[in-house]
């Protein structure tokens, strides 16, 4: 009877234990995203160091005495202080084909996108970003199509909803590609990488509300949903709001995804970390090349006095201006006076 009873109780405990188990929640994790990880975006990257030596090395020297590579890197200093319109004014006037050095192609880039120069940026992307004859889709391919979208959208041709920024995202022959072969051969991998790359061409020092940004992010999203990872779709639905945020379609997938996140417990990615923020002036770069020049004790200041005027001669020095006036303003009365009463 003590080994029945002991029995029952030892198959009671064993039942409250495997429901114990059941019933036991995971604790949050990160998703593994092993083929495709995003990484974090340098939007508003340092000036490299030859760069800004030479910035302050031009600080000290007066305009007048300037070089075409002076005022070059006097250009470079103004797009990193989000002078655009300033830059392009100086570029204007040099020889911008010759620039070589990836930063320096960035700072321009920049100036014309943000000026809504398309076709010269358009112009530039495909004379300077390599091409890659390998990949089925390369990174000057994604950048261009996104060039072409803000073409279209300034030229009012390009439709909300239809238009696609990046039509190889809807390409049947994607649905035959194998998603779980290694990042060096996945094919979907490629796509990926080159769409994130144009992604990090287009937000350089820009914040601003930008409608064609917002449904490159999306689609973006949706791709990433569809054939790699819930997390990474989430951080590319944030970049789609932080670009366009009445985009009521947009913000539905976004809550859907978080839904979708909390149920298989996933950590997210801090989109704030990832995509970072724009600092006014965050490198501490000079703004005053104009007022040190005037100020440059090595040049004198040039000084043309004024004409003097020609002094007229005072028959009345005794009387004021104003007391003159009144009198000759009682006088004519006087004289109206006089006339009015002869008349009668």
């Amino acid at each position: 009877m003590k080994y029945l009873l002991f029995s029952i109780v030892l198959l009671l405990n064993a039942h409250l234990v495997i429901g114990q188990k059941i019933d036991y929640k995971k604790p949050p994790s990160q998703e593994n995203t092993y083929l495709f990880k995003v990484v974090k975006y340098h939007r508003q990257p340092a000036p490299p160091a030859y760069m800004k030596n030479r910035i302050s090395e031009i600080a000290d020297k007066p305009t007048t005495q300037w070089t075409a590579q002076d005022s070059l890197f006097y250009a470079y200093e103004n797009v990193h202080l989000e002078k655009f319109e300033k830059a392009l004014s100086i570029f204007a006037r040099l020889q911008i084909d010759t620039i070589q050095e990836p930063h320096a192609q960035m700072l321009y880039r920049t100036t014309l996108q943000h000026l809504e120069r398309y076709e010269m940026l358009k112009k530039f992307n495909k004379k300077t970003i390599p091409e890659d004859p390998i990949s089925i889709y390369s990174i000057k391919s994604a950048v261009l199509d996104l060039n072409d979208a803000y073409i279209k959208y300034k030229k009012k041709t390009f439709i909300p909803d239809s238009t696609l920024i990046f039509p190889i995202l809807k390409d049947k022959a994607l649905e035959e590609m194998n998603p779980k072969k290694s990042p060096n051969n996945n094919k979907l991998v490629e796509i990926a990488f080159a769409i994130d790359s144009a992604f990090r061409h287009f937000t350089i020092l820009h914040d601003e509300k930008d409608y064609i940004l917002s449904q490159a992010f999306e689609e973006m999203a949706d791709f990433q949903k569809e054939y790699f990872y819930t997390t990474n779709a989430l951080f590319y639905y944030a970049g789609s709001r932080h670009y366009y945020a009445p985009d009521m379609a947009v913000v539905e997938k976004y809550n859907s995804t978080v839904e979708e996140m909390n149920e298989n417990n996933y950590i997210s990615i801090s989109f704030k970390t990832k995509f970072g923020k724009i600092i006014s002036n965050r490198f501490r770069m000079k703004t005053d090349f104009t007022e040190k020049a005037a100020k440059d004790s090595s040049v004198a200041p040039k000084f043309t006095p004024p004409p003097k005027k020609e002094g007229q001669k005072d028959y009345l020095p005794w009387i004021n201006n104003s007391i003159l006036i009144m009198i000759i303003l009682a006088l004519a009365l006087a004289f109206v006076v006089f006339f009015m009463k002869s008349k009668k």
